[in-house]
């Protein structure tokens, strides 16, 4: 919509006194109508009630004022009309202004309620002796090892998306190029150009450290003024890791120790695999995970391994496959040291 001209301008118009040039701003003025945005369907059935009754009641104030000015004869003169004209061009002119107002307050309120979600923040604290899994805002994935924490704001902001951990979690991260994921955690920040990895910083041990799955993150020593900003930007000081990769911050000696490793024992879990089972015991199952996966399950009870699964579980990681057996055979797990013991 071009910028509102003045209802004199319109009277004009409706009298036949303007210039050329005024005919053609009026006429460039109504014919942008056409091209303008529908800002009322984005209002509230409420809120667009409420315009109209505003605007209601303003034009029947002006015909009251015409009423008390003149009494309208039998015949209409052509002042009269003219006067109407007047009034419509003014209503126009009022709906559009108003509803603009409205949608701009509209926006307005969109943006802080999106400021306030972005300074609330969630905690999830997994005091289990389970791994348990997260979906951030972004849909990114997290799986907290037991005994982790994670803190994320209700929605991210549109530079980054920042979150922080303690303990040990593995992320499978949505790409987003413009926003880049930062993971800050007790003695280092890691920085996400890739897709997953596991970041273990605990404040009971004296090192911390990143392994990448795929993808790509970057990892540098947190500073002591870290939580006011981090640079979204890759630093100098900033150690690049690749898949099967990872790094070891030593607390003591402040250090950063890049490794290449072809097989991280702390990723075999993350690993995702293809499996299927079709009338099979647990007890035939269980070596086929431990095989794969390269860790220790066992059955609690002797009785748990005569239990049958019939299931289809493609694409599935460890912890993905432990939630489908708890919710297939109605079992628990808890792990426990260097052993998984069904239950």
């Amino acid at each position: 919509m071009e910028k509102l001209i003045p209802v004199e301008l319109l009277e004009k118009y409706i009298n036949g006194e303007c210039t050329e040039a005024e005919i053609s701003l009026v006429k460039k003025w109504y014919q942008s109508f056409e091209y303008d945005d529908d800002y009322i369907s984005a209002i509230s059935a409420s809120e667009e009630k409420e315009l109209e009754e505003r605007i209601y009641n303003h034009i029947l104030l002006k015909i009251g004022n015409i009423a008390e000015e003149e009494q309208i004869p039998e015949k209409l003169p052509y002042n009269f009309w003219r006067k109407w004209y007047t009034i419509a061009a003014a209503a126009a002119i009022i709906l559009f202004a108003g509803v603009m107002v409205l949608y701009q307050q509209q926006q307005a309120n969109l943006l802080q309620t999106a400021d306030l979600n972005a300074k609330q923040l969630v905690s999830i604290a997994n005091n289990s002796n389970q791994i348990y899994k997260a979906t951030l805002p972004d849909n990114s994935s997290v799986w907290l090892s037991p005994h982790s924490k994670l803190t994320y704001p209700g929605m991210f902001n549109s530079k980054s998306r920042n979150v922080s951990i303690s303990g040990e979690c593995f992320f499978e991260v949505t790409k987003n190029p413009e926003r880049p994921f930062i993971i800050s955690s007790r003695s280092i920040i890691t920085k996400v150009w890739g897709t997953s990895f596991l970041v273990n910083d605990n404040e009971e041990s004296n090192k911390a450290e990143v392994s990448v799955l795929t993808g790509k993150v970057s990892v540098s020593i947190k500073k002591s003024d870290d939580g006011k900003q981090i640079s979204t930007s890759l630093g100098k000081d900033e150690v690049m890791l690749y898949p099967h990769q990872k790094v070891i911050y030593l607390l003591e000696q402040h250090v950063l120790q890049p490794q290449s490793v072809v097989e991280e024992p702390a990723l075999q879990i993350w690993k995702r695999a293809d499996f299927s089972f079709e009338n099979k015991p647990l007890k035939e199952i269980i070596p086929v995970l431990n095989a794969k996966f390269h860790v220790h399950i066992k059955a609690g009870d002797d009785k748990l391994n005569r239990y049958i699964l019939n299931a289809d579980m493609t694409g599935f990681n460890l912890p993905d496959v432990l939630e489908a057996l708890k919710k297939s055979l109605n079992i628990n797990y808890e792990i426990k040291a260097n052993s998984i013991e069904l239950e």
